[in-house]
């Protein structure tokens, strides 16, 4: 479930091209843009692409904004002045007939000469055509946190198709209906009702588990319909629906970029309408389990509710970031987070990014950032110390699956498999966002100190205190080793089994021995230092299992026999355990017999 601005994130929609901003290669050599433009003999126009949003409402700046959108789908803020300069170029008027309808419109006289200064502005960040006529370069949009990899799946126009059907779901009866709805739903199905069956039904049936899989996915694509239909109901235009990769998970995406034009009840509206299509869903799905008694229905109408509390979160560019930001009437949140910081420290100005905020949205947006940045180090600070344990710990349970794979049925195959995927995709997405955060860090520490003698010592300095420090924690020794039963996996522990560098070896099994060798638990409090130093041994493989499993028919060996011995009954009774198969489909337990007291 996507971000509901995917083509147009609020830091690079918002902002005039800070970040890879670059020259267009069709800029006239010419420096003087008064020769340029009488060289070329041209009248400005909008560069391809670029449409006029109008005024940003309910902004939570002193002063008022306006928004132009560009063919990459960014969106960037325009002062009012800038605004209408841009409104007069139509590729016909000279800068003389520009200041005219400028001058008219502003109140106050502006000249040609301020007419070209202003275009100066407005060409670099792809607004207006470049001197000699030709539209800038439009680079793809790269922000940190953004949905990656877009493929459109549906147009602009059928997605207004696909809209209407579901445009009444926002008459306020028929919204507080479905509230009313929703929390009767849960009441019954926590406090009478129950999760178990379902839970149960799903672990036990490979092929149920592909239809809850199949659930969630449509619910997904049912959140974007909701963005869409809320955006259409408010007076916007949504463009294309698509799919894309955000982080690390596939997403769906919806591009509603107009939404910015509306008012703040509007963008609200279309931030808020894919998870009040997620509540649809789930009340979609109590109408079919009334008529089906189909437990698994109620597991998929429970994790689509926790989805919906994952994207209220605000820490991420998720629907819950889009409402935080449209309520301060700031869609450009985390570009604030570096000049809220800088400001605060003492003896420096405060930056024009925080003093053009009102005093109300100031303070919130400072807020957010003190619970955010200090959220956002930790989880960073977490997952760097603790990257080889879950690295390793997803090999082994890679591990399993592949021996699992390899001895399953077609259905458990496929069950194993999207398992797998999705052991998979969160380590990928995992080493991506980190390459990229280390990229950006290092460019920015780079550009900081440059042109600074006291700087560049003071930064080669810190990045070798942080490679030396990654060094420490990823050495590989017996700390890589996958998580066992009993450990907590606190920080504490963490941080202490770097005593325990260079002790051990790492513990990277194969299919066969992950499968067949379960790790033993180990006691509570024990870090991966101690088990670096004194590593447990696996348990022990089940009752009635070996570590090498009988050969089938199929693989060229003899059938297993039926038949075991059976223990001599002693005249003193024993308890003995009985044998087993192994989970595997194909796996056949050995014979095994008793001794006779």
């Amino acid at each position: 479930m996507a971000p509901n601005h995917p083509d147009a994130p609020p830091g690079e929609r918002t902002d005039p091209w800070r970040s890879r901003r670059r020259r267009s290669k069709h800029t006239h050599p010419h420096s003087h843009p008064h020769a340029a433009q009488r060289h070329e003999g041209t009248s400005p126009s909008l560069a391809d692409g670029v449409s006029l949003l109008g005024e940003y409402e309910g902004s939570g700046y002193k002063e008022p904004h306006y928004l132009a959108r560009k063919a990459n789908g960014g969106v960037v803020q325009l002062s009012h002045l800038l605004f209408l300069v841009a409104d007069a170029c139509d590729g016909r008027r000279d800068n003389g007939q520009i200041a005219a309808q400028v001058s008219e419109r502003y109140g106050k006289t502006v000249t040609a000469d301020n007419v070209e200064t202003l275009l100066t502005k407005l060409r670099p960040i792809g607004v207006v055509t470049a001197a000699d006529g030709s539209s800038p370069e439009t680079p793809e949009l790269d922000p940190l946190l953004a949905l990656r990899w877009r493929t459109s799946l549906v147009g602009e126009q059928a997605v207004r198709r696909l809209t209407m059907p579901f445009r009444p779901l926002f008459l306020p009866p028929v919204i507080a209906a479905v509230v009313a709805g929703l929390i009767g739903f849960d009441l019954w199905l926590f406090f009478s009702h129950g999760l178990a069956q379902g839970l149960r039904q799903t672990i036990q049936g490979p092929t149920v588990f592909l239809l809850v899989a199949g659930l969630v996915v449509l619910s997904a694509g049912f959140h974007e319909v909701g963005h869409a239909t809320a955006c259409v109901y408010s007076g916007g235009q949504p463009g294309r629906m698509g799919f894309g990769v955000y982080l690390a998970w596939p997403a769906f995406y919806t591009d509603v970029t107009d939404a910015h034009r509306l008012p703040r009840a509007g963008r609200l509206r279309t931030d808020l309408g894919g998870i009040y299509f997620n509540a649809i869903f789930v009340l979609g799905l109590a109408g079919v389990w009334w008529g089906t008694r189909f437990e698994p229905l109620l597991l998929v109408a429970f994790l689509l509710q926790i989805e919906i509390v994952h994207q209220m979160l605000p820490f991420l560019r998720l629907d819950g970031y889009y409402v935080l930001s449209d309520i301060a009437g700031v869609p450009d949140l985390f570009k604030r987070i570096g000049p809220i910081l800088r400001s605060t420290m003492p003896g420096r100005p405060k930056e024009k990014e925080v003093t053009e905020l009102k005093r109300w949205v100031r303070s919130m947006v400072t807020i957010w950032v003190a619970v955010v940045v200090p959220i956002l180090l930790f989880n960073l600070g977490m997952i760097l110390v603790n990257a080889p344990r879950i690295l390793a710990t997803a090999w082994d349970e890679g591990a399993k699956l592949v021996y699992q794979m390899s001895r399953a049925s077609a259905a458990m195959k496929a069950v194993d498999g999207l398992q797998l995927a999705f052991l998979a995709v969160p380590i990928l997405g995992m080493a991506f966002t980190f390459v990229r955060v280390g990229q950006r860090a290092l460019t920015g520490s780079w550009r900081w100190s440059a042109g600074h003698a006291g700087r560049r010592p003071l930064v080669a300095l810190g990045w070798a205190a942080v490679i030396a420090l990654l060094a420490l924690a990823w050495w590989p020794d017996g700390r890589v080793t996958p998580y066992r039963p009993g450990e907590k996996g606190t920080l504490a522990q963490s941080v202490a089994s770097l005593r325990a560098v260079g002790q051990g070896r790492p513990l990277i099994r194969s299919p066969h021995q992950a499968a067949m060798h379960p790790l033993s638990p180990v006691a509570p409090g024990t870090s991966a230092g101690d088990l670096a130093r004194s590593p447990s041994s696996p348990a022990p493989a089940p009752a009635g299992t070996t570590d090498n499993p009988a050969p089938s028919q199929d693989s060229g060996g003899s059938a297993p026999s039926d038949s075991t011995s059976s223990p001599t009954p002693s005249a003193t009774p024993s308890v003995s355990p009985s044998a087993e198969p192994t989970s595997t489909s194909t796996a056949t337990p050995s014979a095994t017999s008793s001794p006779t007291p």
